[in-house]
């Protein structure tokens, strides 16, 4: 930041599970800036994801994607008390989880990943049983709350067929909405960018289908898969978009009640009814391909 920088403030932000990010106010010569601040826990070996993290960074900047500017980095976290630790930009806005109209938000997330999937960047291919958290294939169980079995049996059944080749895109693979930053009706910001890849863009729109129907309903899913196709001009791979909505089992809740962190309320207990009727819709479009 500049010699005679100094931290004036600092506020813990919301939502960060894995990781502590605060906003840093940094003053130099009586100017103040925000800066976020991303610390890892020490002594977990994370070392290795903060590299994976710069990394990534260093492949999209300047893609015309929001994304933080990296200003220094600890990854040993030798003057930090031992945590792996990052500084970036801060991008302005916040997570904005109450949609007073949502067609228009969910276009907003369309457009965005559509333009995201239509970046030319390197990114390694991406491999279904390896390089997701997807339970193996004979690790599939039905979740305690499923209210149709059947449903998931028949979707578990489809996983155990050889995934289809698809187009490969650049892939976020963590494009969540508890992951965009708002402003002013506008995305400002697309953070986590941990595991980039080149796969199939039904990953990337599965995963936020999968979230919009646990947090949400199963219809806004089904509405940003229906705006995603029509801005991108092409037709989501329903395998694919199977693959991601199984990303879901009885600890999904917990998790999305965390990264949510009291933003919106949430109805935990019908979670899995939503995406059930997700995953049913998916399995009838695989049906009718």
């Amino acid at each position: 930041m500049g010699r005679g920088s100094r931290v004036v403030g600092y506020r813990r932000l919301t939502g960060g599970v894995c990781s502590a990010v605060n906003r840093l106010t940094v003053e130099r010569r009586g100017v103040r800036t925000f800066v976020v601040l991303r610390q890892y826990p020490g002594g977990l070996d994370l070392q290795e994801t903060l590299e994976q993290e710069i990394a990534n960074l260093g492949v999209v900047a300047g893609s015309g994607l929001p994304v933080p500017s990296i200003l220094a980095a600890d990854v040993a976290g030798a003057s930090t008390g031992g945590a792996p630790s990052l500084l970036m930009t801060r991008l302005p806005g916040h997570v904005h989880l109450n949609p007073t109209e949502p067609r228009s938000w969910l276009t907003r997330i369309a457009e965005l990943a559509a333009f995201l999937h239509s970046l030319d960047l390197p990114a390694k291919t991406f491999r279904p049983w390896t390089d997701s958290w997807i339970a193996p294939l004979d690790g599939f169980q039905v979740p305690v709350g499923a209210q149709k079995p059947a449903v998931w049996k028949a979707a578990f059944g489809v996983m155990a067929t050889p995934p289809p080749k698809d187009t490969a895109v650049f892939l976020h693979c963590d494009f969540l909405p508890v992951n965009l930053l708002w402003s002013r009706g506008r995305i400002t910001g697309l953070t986590d960018w941990n595991g980039i890849y080149r796969g199939s863009r039904a990953i990337d729109v599965g995963h936020c289908r999968r979230y919009l129907a646990a947090l949400y309903s199963p219809e806004w899913a089904e509405q940003l898969r229906s705006l995603y196709e029509s801005n991108a001009g092409v037709t989501l791979d329903p395998w694919w978009d199977l693959y991601a909505l199984l990303h879901y089992d009885d600890s999904g809740a917990k998790w999305i009640d965390r990264q949510v962190a009291g933003r919106r309320p949430v109805d935990v207990p019908g979670m899995t009814a939503r995406v059930e009727v997700a995953i049913e819709t998916a399995l009838r479009r695989l049906d009718a391909s």
